[in-house]
């Protein structure tokens, strides 16, 4: 391995830091997992010298690698076994096509229809799943300045019921996009194993499938609207196919 002791950093909420895990941990490469409280994690980004302050972000060999997409290319090229790598040489556009879609589109719009209704009207469901990996401390100080933290959050994001609609169809719409993918009956969405498409689906739309396998989102409640549809959308190919992968692969 290039490096070591690679240190990511990430929100146990977020599915984009879940995709990045889950690549890290299929490919075998040695991390610590650091989990952050939201506002420090812009202090910490900008000590290491990344240009924007999201997670995940993972510090390695004095540089910073920002963004699960570029966390993936990092973890492949440390990878010995060419026919483990998550970017296939044959199928390598089609596969970062599908990722950036749902990178940019699904991932996006899942999280803000998640943070409309829990957010703006549930604050109290959030706080203890941003901070249950972090220390005492860390609790109590992100508990005294959660007014100002969820305020910044849903200006930042733009949430509130009618965003929360709007990002309600697109997801829909995005599903529908993965369930036509899926209507051949293949088993991975690009060749014959498992690629970054399949990683990068099954992550952001593992907040909509809560697979028992999911180290967050299977102990996780959702607020009602959000339930009652996760319910009426469970035996949809798309997300019953989430499921499978996660059973066979994390």
């Amino acid at each position: 391995m290039a490096s070591k002791n690679p240190i990511l950093y990430v929100f146990a909420i977020s599915h984009y830091c879940e995709k990045a895990r889950w690549a890290l941990d299929y490919l075998g490469i040695p991390y610590s997992l650091r989990f952050v409280g939201p506002g420090e994690h812009g202090k910490i980004a900008r000590k290491l010298g990344a240009p924007r302050s999201s997670v995940p972000y993972l510090g390695v060999d004095g540089q910073v690698i920002q963004g699960s997409d570029r966390i993936i290319d990092w973890a492949d090229e440390q990878t010995d076994d060419v026919a483990k790598r998550l970017t296939p040489a044959g199928d390598r556009e089609t596969c970062r096509q599908i990722e950036q879609r749902i990178d940019d589109t699904a991932g996006v719009h899942i999280r803000r229809y998640y943070y409309s209704e829990a957010l703006v009207e549930h604050p109290e469901t959030i706080r203890p799943i941003f901070t249950s990996e972090l220390s005492p401390v860390k609790r109590v100080l992100i508990g005294l300045a959660w007014s100002k933290i969820r305020e910044v959050m849903i200006k930042r994001m733009d949430l509130g019921a009618e965003q929360g609609l709007e990002s309600r169809g697109i997801v829909e719409r995005e599903l529908d996009w993965v369930d036509e993918l899926l209507g051949d009956g293949r088993t991975y969405l690009v060749g014959d194993k498992l690629s970054r498409a399949d990683i990068a689906v099954a992550s952001l739309l593992s907040p909509l499938a809560l697979p028992a396998e999911h180290p967050t989102y299977s102990k996780m409640t959702h607020p009602p609207r959000l339930a009652n549809d996760v319910s009426a959308w469970a035996e949809r190919p798309s997300l019953k196919w989430v499921r499978e992968m996660y059973s066979t692969h994390r």
